[in-house]
């Protein structure tokens, strides 16, 4: 933990400083990562890293740190190497070592990533960052590196929880979506999640919006605050309903034939900084979404937030029609999976370990073997049984389990500890 710390605050420092590029190392040990956004938010008058480009920052600090600069991480925002789809289809090809798509980007090459866009899912950061940590995600994320090569190492909220906003009138119910026309983005997910709730969904290009709300095209849209202030939005809409109807995502993504080509300690490192980048986006993420929530309400936008009878309305109204949906598309026993894993209650704590549930019993049952093994020795040694042969037995028993636990664990390979 120490040193997961001591790895997050010195990305921290890197955060304030102005270089993209570590020193120059062999171009066979280069990472690139590439991402299409600006580097940084305009939130009020204060500015923030953007979360992708916080994970990236981790990230270069963390793995050029623990190998020794070995390698260097080379940064690319600002779309300088392609959009979202192409960095994929680079990674895919080895061209390119890392990217940070959105879920809807990554949907394209893995359709399975659409399970985390059942509405009203995540009643909190925490649950969802509990499932994208726990057995659920780690699963997932291993089924996609196999399927795609395409390996996520960083998973965090894109921007926060996404809301309606709409110049008609104030929302405070499923009820009050009747008859609205809200722009969603061209995805089956979305239609079906606004029209649930009696209002017409219609896709509008992202660029176009701002005029499409200002012209009455549309009556309203569903973004996080942050990008809503960013497409100064909040110009052009009068309310704004914080339903947090779906938590938006985000991943670092690496080239799975890469991350093969490692070694196995080298690949810890590369997790390890994975885990370092999903903590510095995640912590940007909050910060960031709490300051759009109120430098929209200082903009003169009325924010209203629901009460929990109000949220199950929306709920009930929705989730069952994108579930039905998804389940048409994607593995229904996934969506199932999914559903019992947050709806048991064992998530929500932020507490989840990274490693899985196999590495955990694993490890139980080498050390419940180690302490029988000692305990026997102990036991036999207390009988006072005179035999020195018997005890000394006893003993090498106990030193060989130990010894065998501990080379189990050294042995084991890096996507099996996570």
């Amino acid at each position: 933990m120490a040193k997961l710390l001591a790895g997050v605050l010195g990305a921290a420092v890197v955060f304030g400083g102005t270089g993209i590029t570590a020193a120059a190392a062999d171009p066979g040990k280069t990472v690139k990562i590439a991402f299409t956004d600006a580097p940084t938010l305009q939130i009020g008058d204060q500015e923030y890293n953007h979360p992708s480009y916080a994970a990236m920052l981790a990230f270069q600090s963390s793995f050029e740190k623990s190998t020794g600069n070995e390698y260097s991480v080379e940064l690319y925002p600002g779309g300088t190497l392609g959009d979202a789809a192409s960095n994929l289809e680079e990674l895919q090809s080895g061209t390119l070592q890392g990217a940070t798509p959105a879920d809807g980007a990554l949907s394209a090459f893995a359709l399975d990533i659409q399970v985390f866009t059942i509405p009203y899912l995540f009643t909190s950061p925490l649950q969802a960052y509990d499932v994208l940590d726990g057995e659920f995600g780690q699963k997932l994320f291993d089924k996609i590196a196999d399927e795609t090569g395409l390996r996520v190492i960083a998973s965090y909220d894109n921007g926060g929880y996404r809301n309606f906003t709409n110049n008609k009138k104030e929302i405070r119910s499923a009820a009050d979506m009747q008859s609205m026309k809200f722009r969603v983005m061209d995805s089956p997910v979305y239609m079906k999640l606004v029209e649930s709730m009696g209002s017409t969904g219609t896709p509008v290009a992202f660029l176009e919006l701002y005029s499409a709300l200002q012209t009455g095209v549309v009556d309203g849209q569903e973004n996080s605050a942050i990008t809503t202030l960013g497409a100064s939005l909040d110009e052009v809409q009068k309310y704004c309903i914080l339903d947090g109807h779906l938590l938006g995502l985000a991943f670092l993504t690496i080239s799975n034939d890469w991350y093969n080509g490692l070694d196995p300690a080298t690949q810890e490192k590369v997790l390890q900084a994975g885990r370092e980048a999903s903590i510095a986006a995640r912590g940007i993420c909050r910060q960031a979404e709490g300051a759009a929530v109120e430098t929209l309400k200082a903009n003169g936008v009325q924010v209203y937030t629901p009460t929990e009878d109000e949220i199950a309305s929306f709920r009930d109204a929705s989730q069952q029609p994108v579930v039905d949906w998804l389940k048409e598309n994607i593995d229904p026993a996934l969506v199932d999976e999914l559903l019992n894993t947050v709806n048991n209650g064992g998530v929500g704590q932020g507490r989840v370990s990274y490693a899985s549930a196999e590495t955990a019993a694993v490890s139980a049952e080498t050390n419940d073997a180690a302490d029988t093994a000692l305990g026997t020795a102990a036991a036999e040694t207390s009988a006072g049984s005179g035999n020195t042969l018997t005890i000394l037995f006893a003993v090498i028993a106990a030193v060989a389990v130990l010894l065998a636990a501990f080379a189990m664990k050294k042995n084991r390979k890096p996507e099996e500890k996570k």
